[in-house]
């Protein structure tokens, strides 16, 4: 490589790791630090460096392309003075770089054609460019330029296809080695999405999301125990569940409720009734849902026939809206109805039934669903997968409480 070569070459990747730096700061900032102050080329809608930073498409396989970029630029370095430093050094692996100018050529033009779709991306989708980007676009174009040998880069192409082919059977192990942790390495990023927590957010609430459609589209209980107990008596993390029969969250959360105490062996779940309705809820000043003490009675009144849970899946599943219907579903499950009935509306029932209320009033409940675990209370129907979070969270305390 010449002299004058070399100096234009640095003198540009010099620049080029500026940029690249100043852009991984930005990147840093604005998905990392909440309430950043905007940065000098956030000009407006469409010259948005902060803007563009924040889309899925400042990443590949979970890296930040600014990121990528300094590598790049640091790879290329190192090749613009690979054989100054093998005359220093002599180390034999550096001397399958036998024509860095080629590779250097050949990175930066691959790197431009990369930019050209990545400045598509910016007019057409994101519709917001990045003139620090930009800038780098260019410096791989000239690079490339400059790196070049004969023959418009055809040249380049062969010899740095031959050379990396002649090292990588050379240095085999030392190959697939880096091989295998450079793609062990980007499936974590790629998965885990650890340097971007927004993007991660936002798949992990459409993951959750899903997750809850997949409880809400199913018509009966698939998970349901039959019972008065739901989940080890000898739990020891307990977990209210208060609710109300005919709120149609309720039914979402007790399906998963059921699953929960199927997959999960050291949790008890109660469920306390607390029905929307004025009829037996003195906080309810309004019908919200009429009818829902009547159904939390029949509940608590097939507990008397060691059938708790089983009613109340059934009444979650068919949404009884009268006694007959009630007492149709007492047929299904297999318990005596005349004795139902009257259990419904015996003392023991309705004793029970204000306890519950007063028990959520107490707590300071404002609706249905809501999950209580170690006095923290959850509100509104959670998807599954932030459900089983709530308890490893649960255990992990009890964990540090011994």
């Amino acid at each position: 490589m010449t002299k004058n070569k070399r100096i234009i070459l640095t003198i540009l990747l010099i620049i080029a790791l500026i940029l690249t730096s100043d852009l991984v700061f930005i990147y840093f900032k604005e998905n990392f630090i909440a309430g950043a102050a905007p940065s000098f080329c956030n000009i407006n809608s469409v010259i948005d460096c902060d803007g563009v930073a924040r889309t899925p498409y400042a990443l590949v396989f979970g890296i930040p392309l600014a990121i990528w970029g300094t590598i790049l630029y640091l790879v290329l370095l190192f090749l613009t003075y690979v054989d100054k430093i093998n005359e220093k050094l002599n180390f034999e692996i550096l001397k399958v770089f036998k024509n860095p100018e080629s590779y250097i050529a050949v990175l930066g033009l691959f790197s431009f054609c990369c930019s050209m779709v990545l400045a598509s991306i910016s007019f057409f989708v994101i519709k917001k460019i990045c003139i620090l980007c930009f800038a780098t676009y260019f410096i791989d174009l000239a690079i490339a330029l400059v790196a070049k040998t004969d023959k418009f880069f055809i040249k380049d192409i062969k010899d740095t296809i031959l050379d990396f082919i002649a090292g990588a059977k050379k240095y085999l192990i030392l190959f697939l080695a880096v091989l295998i942790l450079g793609a062990g390495f980007l499936t974590y990023t790629t998965k885990s999405l650890v340097l971007s927590p927004a993007l991660k957010e936002q798949r992990d609430n459409q993951e959750m999301q899903k997750s809850f459609l997949e409880f809400q589209n199913m018509k009966t209980n698939i998970y349901a125990i039959k019972g008065n107990t739901l989940g080890n008596p000898d739990g020891k993390i307990v977990i209210y569940l208060y609710s109300d029969f005919m709120c149609p969250f309720c039914k979402v959360t007790n399906t998963m409720a059921h699953k929960l105490a199927k997959e999960e062996k050291d949790i008890i779940i109660y469920h306390i009734n607390f029905p929307l309705d004025m009829e037996c809820n003195p906080v309810i000043k309004n019908m919200i849902h009429p009818g829902a003490c009547m159904l939390a009675r029949y509940a608590l009144a097939a507990e008397k026939q060691g059938a708790y849970w089983d009613m109340a899946s059934a009444i979650y599943d068919n949404l009884p809206f009268n006694e007959d219907a009630v007492l149709n579903l007492a047929d299904k499950i297999g318990i005596n109805k005349e004795q139902l009935k009257k259990d419904a509306y015996g003392e023991d029932v309705i004793s029970d039934l204000d306890k519950q209320i007063q028990k959520a009033i107490n707590f300071g409940i404002k609706g249905t669903p809501t999950i209580v675990i170690d006095d923290i209370e959850h509100r509104s129907a959670l998807p599954y997968p932030k459900l089983k979070e709530l308890v490893k969270q649960a255990r992990a305390r009890h964990r540090h409480d011994k």
